[in-house]
């Protein structure tokens, strides 16, 4: 073979690779991984370790998250997937990892199928592992809560006996069908600290909103009750609990939640 016909094939090849690195237009370019809703975590912004729990969902539902109310749980695709159907909640609580203080962090989305009744509220809520501490729900820490499509606000609360309640909001937020965020709660001794895709956003050191008694995760679609619902679905694919062995890499800042009273304590 000839030195110029060698020399064309390698040019030819060059201007092929070169296609391959050169930048894609506005419409072709993939998006920036930092830009990616979800991606932004706040074990990796501040540095959380040692890790005591996770599940990807990558088995069949285990049998330490316990299923209850009315429509299907089940794992598929790496997330855990809850369908409601269109009466009543439905929910999966983590057993056998009660813990009275460390990190909880998820990642999640909702979705609505219909319109025309009332919507389901995406929940994502720390509840007291011991059945007999729960009193109606007097002393939860919600750490995500809001209904798909219709919120652009995200909702915290942090309720204690016999009815204190903390709550605040994470505002202007895309909570369209499918689009995913992390959520994230820290409980020491002294605060209670919320976060959003990576950032912290209210903190809490109030004495009378810091239980200090054991608690477990809850994931659920809660219904309005009595009412028909529009079917709906809550997606996660990651659950992970950090210890409270290191501390943050940086301070750990938000607003004081508004106190309030929380009137279903029984």
């Amino acid at each position: 073979m000839s030195n110029r016909r060698l020399t064309c094939r390698f040019l030819a090849a060059v201007a092929a690779a070169a296609l391959l690195v050169l930048p894609l237009n506005a419409t072709e370019a993939q998006t920036d991984p930092a830009t990616v809703p979800g991606k932004t975590f706040a074990a990796y912004e501040y540095w959380w370790y040692p890790i005591d729990f996770v599940d990807h969902f990558i088995e069949p539902l285990s049998s330490q998250w316990e299923v209850e109310g009315n429509g299907a749980a089940l794992t598929q695709h790496g997330m855990l997937t809850l369908d409601s159907t269109r009466r009543g909640s439905l929910g999966v609580t983590l057993r056998g990892h009660d813990r009275a203080r460390g990190r909880w962090e998820i990642r999640l989305r909702g979705t609505r199928f219909e319109t025309g009744r009332s919507d389901y509220t995406v929940a994502a809520e720390l509840v007291p592992a011991d059945s007999a501490e729960q009193h109606c729900g007097a002393q939860n820490i919600g750490f995500a809560g809001f209904r798909p499509v219709v919120d652009h606000t995200a909702r915290f609360h942090i309720r204690s006996l016999p009815d204190h309640e903390f709550t605040s909001v994470k505002r202007r937020m895309n909570l369209t069908n499918g689009y995913w965020h992390t959520y994230a709660v820290q409980v020491t001794a002294e605060r209670i600290a919320w976060f959003v895709d990576g950032a912290a956003r209210a903190v809490e050191n109030r004495p009378e909103a810091l239980s200090g008694i054991p608690l477990t995760l809850r994931l659920q679609l809660q219904a309005v009750p009595g009412e028909a619902m529009n079917r709906s679905r809550l997606q996660v694919d990651t659950v992970r609990y950090f210890t409270l062995g290191t501390p943050s890499n940086k301070a750990v800042r938000g607003e004081l939640p508004t106190q309030g009273t929380y009137a279903d304590a029984c």
